[in-house]
């Protein structure tokens, strides 16, 4: 068999204009096995009979797993630490390389759906601004490509369902479904097929009527076009944006969408408004907005003050010592407090940590409540009692009775007589 030195000999010979007689007599091989290895490439070397592998024994389970969605080889690594597995991390991750190429298509089918079938979402990060992230959440609508984009500085569940309300509201209905990629706040987890999805989020799907469906791990292909939408904002919209505060912001992006979604669009050849009314989407019509506030419940102290995020807020003084709910808008800047249904308080939303944000009208009347409480005044007849002297509790309204004063000699007697 060849060597791969002898192999390289002869194809540098043959560059060097060497024929095939001469390149023979240099390296002593016949006339027709240098012809042979002229015509082929060098054979990669392969061991006739491989040593065993450690992780041979979990090839199946890793298949399993794999399949499942779970590609992260240090989390695989651990759960076959849990099933025995001695081998080391090299050995897994060559062992899963070729999976990881075949999820990586080179081409894929476009896939089209029908009026009112199908919207996407998505989240996109624009930097940092005021001292904290930016996060452009945005919305399109499959069939007719209306586009709807809001800017915000949160990405939990309750900034999620406002944006999509206000998305709902732009659009006048909503789609048959709603895809998106496996972000927390739509999708919890998944347990071999079953998908469990976020509470909140399944309610707010009910409330409006859409499907939520998620996109398979690792193909973004899947929500080609929300990605497209993202990423056309980033190109079109946010070079060179100047905004003063995220209400100027939102109204500039506010401004782009009527412009874009009156233009072709570069895939339909069409206009999105012009296509918007054959939608069929799920219609509004009075149906209020699903109401994305946060809220808790907070128990009422004594001195009718409550715990709200690091800092303290009054409410009338006759619901001291019951559990009230707090509610909280998403714009912020304000607190509203409830006792079952009806509004009890309202506050402006303090900064910082150990504020006390206080409204004196919360305590009229407690003063006459309490006098109301003290102990009723002597009525004719009753035995004499005498005030208390200056001291501790004054003005507090106690009397003490009178108590006959005796000399010490009495108890001497008494104690006498006890003894015999």
């Amino acid at each position: 068999m060849l060597n791969l030195e002898d192999f390289m000999n002869i194809r540098d010979l043959k560059q060097k204009g060497w024929t095939v007689s001469a390149i023979a007599g240099e390296l002593h091989l016949d006339r027709k096995t240098v012809r042979k290895h002229l015509l082929e490439a060098p054979q990669p070397y392969k061991r006739e009979n491989p040593a065993p592998c450690k992780i041979d024994p979990h090839r199946p389970f890793l298949r399993e797993r794999w399949e499942a969605g779970v590609h992260n080889a240090r989390k695989l690594l651990d759960e076959l630490r849990d099933r025995g597995y001695t081998g080391g991390y090299s050995q897994l991750k060559l062992a899963v390389l070729p999976w990881r190429e075949e999820g990586r298509e080179r081409a894929f089918v476009r896939f089209e759906t029908g009026p009112g079938e199908q919207s996407q979402m998505d989240w996109g990060h624009f930097g940092n601004w005021d001292g904290r992230r930016l996060y452009g959440f945005a919305l399109t609508l499959c069939y007719s490509r209306m586009r709807y984009i809001e800017f915000t500085q949160s990405q939990d569940i309750h900034h999620l369902l406002a944006c999509m309300v206000h998305a709902f509201r732009y659009f006048g209905g909503v789609t048959e479904s709603v895809l998106t990629d496996r972000m927390k706040t739509v999708l919890i987890d998944q347990t071999g097929g079953e998908l469990h999805f976020n509470q909140k989020f399944l309610q707010f799907a009910a409330y409006y009527g859409f499907v939520p469906r998620v996109c398979r791990p690792y193909r973004p292909e899947t929500k080609g076009k929300i990605e497209s939408s993202v990423r056309f904002v980033k190109q079109n919209f946010w070079p060179g944006i100047s905004f003063s505060s995220l209400a100027d912001l939102n109204q500039q992006a506010r401004a782009w969408m009527g412009k874009v979604n009156h233009q072709s669009h570069s895939t339909t050849r069409e206009v999105p408004y012009g296509r918007l009314p054959h939608e069929q989407l799920l219609l509004l019509d009075e149906q209020p907005d699903y109401d994305t506030s946060y809220m808790e419940d907070r128990r009422v102290a004594k001195d009718c003050m409550l715990s709200y995020r690091g800092n303290r807020y009054s409410v009338p003084f006759r619901f001291a010592g019951k559990t009230v709910l707090v509610r909280e808008p998403v714009a912020g800047g304000r607190i509203e407090i409830y006792s079952d249904i009806h509004i009890i308080a309202e506050h402006r939303l303090a900064t910082g940590r150990g504020v006390m944000v206080s409204d004196p009208t919360h305590y009229e009347g407690l003063a006459e409540r309490q006098r109301l409480r003290g102990p009723a005044p002597p009525s004719d007849g009753s035995p004499n009692l005498l005030e208390l002297a200056p001291g501790p509790g004054v003005g507090r309204g106690f009397l003490a009775p009178e108590v006959e004063q005796r000399s010490l000699d009495v108890y001497q007697e008494v104690a006498d007589v006890a003894a015999i």
